[in-house]
C-alpha cells in the first residue's frame, strides 16, 4: 500500500556574480553651469529636493566639467572634459556661476548686507530596479572639502521614505591643497534594497554662513549600483507529478 504524505518542495536560492544595475559617469565634454536638473542621463532625471533653508545665494548642484574627474589618488581640478556632478557657486559679487566645486559662504553676522547662501539641497539618482538582486552595493568616486558644518552626506531612499546612509570623510591633502584628492567609496546598502524595484541613492549638502568655509564642497563621479543576481533553482521533488511544487492527493491521481 503506497502512503502519501503532503510535502512541499523547497526552492534554493543562489547568488552569482555581482550584476551593475545603475552606472552614471555623467558624460564628457568641456561645459560649465549645467543644472544637474538639466542635465540630460541616459538612466532618467536627476532631482533636487530642499531639505533646509536655501537662501538666494546658496549653492546648487552642477553636472559639468569645471570640475574634472582627474581620476583615483589624484587632485582635483578645474576645467576639464571628463564631467562631475558637484556643488558649485550661483553669480556672486561678480563671480560667474560654476567654478567648479567652491561653494560661496557669507560672513557670520552680515547676511543681508552681503548676500546670503546657507545650502541644504539633497541631489537624487532616477530610481533604481534591484529586482532579482541582492547584496547591493554603491560605488563612486569623489572629493570633498568643507568642515563640521559645510558637510556632504549619501542618502538612500527604499521607496516609501529617505535616510542617510553615510557620511563621507573629508579628502583633504596636502599634496592637492587647496584642492581635495579623489578618493573611491563603497557604501553598502541596508537589506530593504534587496529585490526592490524602487531604490535611489543622493548626496545631500549642507553648508551656513558662519564665515569659516574651506573648498572644495563635494565633487562625485563614477557611480555605480551592483548587485548578486539571485537564482532561484531546484530540482523537482519525486512524486511531484504535476510539478505545482507540492507532493498531495493530485499528484497520487496522476501515478
Amino acid at each position: 500500500m503506497r502512503i502519501l504524505g503532503l510535502m512541499t518542495c523547497l526552492l534554493f536560492g543562489a547568488s552569482l556574480q555581482a550584476q551593475i544595475l545603475f552606472s552614471e559617469d555623467f558624460g564628457t565634454g568641456c561645459n560649465q553651469g549645467t543644472l544637474v536638473t538639466s542635465y540630460v542621463s541616459p538612466n532618467g532625471n536627476w532631482t533636487v529636493t530642499e531639505t533646509g533653508l536655501n537662501e538666494a545665494s546658496s549653492n546648487v548642484w552642477y553636472v559639468s566639467a569645471m570640475e574634472n574627474n582627474t581620476g583615483e589618488g589624484a587632485c582635483g581640478a578645474t576645467c576639464g572634459s571628463n564631467p562631475t556632478l558637484h556643488v558649485g557657486n550661483q553669480t556672486v559679487l561678480g563671480i560667474p556661476a560654476d567654478q567648479g566645486a567652491a561653494y560661496y559662504e557669507g560672513l557670520a553676522g552680515f547676511c543681508g548686507l552681503l548676500p546670503c547662501g546657507t545650502t541644504n539641497r539633497r541631489v537624487e539618482s532616477p530610481v533604481i530596479d534591484c529586482t532579482g538582486h541582492e547584496n547591493i552595493v554603491l560605488n563612486f568616486l569623489y572629493l570633498e572639502g568643507g568642515n563640521v558644518q559645510d558637510n556632504a552626506a549619501v542618502w538612500y531612499h527604499d521607496g516609501n521614505t529617505w535616510a542617510q546612509l553615510d557620511e563621507t570623510p573629508k579628502t583633504f591633502s596636502g599634496i592637492c591643497s587647496p584642492q581635495g584628492q579623489w578618493t573611491a567609496r563603497t557604501v553598502t546598502l541596508p537589506a530593504s534594497a534587496d529585490e526592490n524595484p524602487n531604490v535611489q541613492i543622493g548626496f545631500l549638502w549642507t553648508s551656513n554662513d558662519d564665515g569659516v568655509a574651506t573648498d572644495p564642497s563635494f565633487a562625485v563621479d563614477d557611480i555605480t549600483v551592483s548587485g548578486d543576481e539571485i537564482e532561484v533553482g531546484g530540482g523537482t521533488c519525486p512524486g511531484d507529478f504535476n510539478g505545482d511544487g507540492t507532493i498531495n492527493a493530485a499528484d497520487l491521481l496522476l501515478s
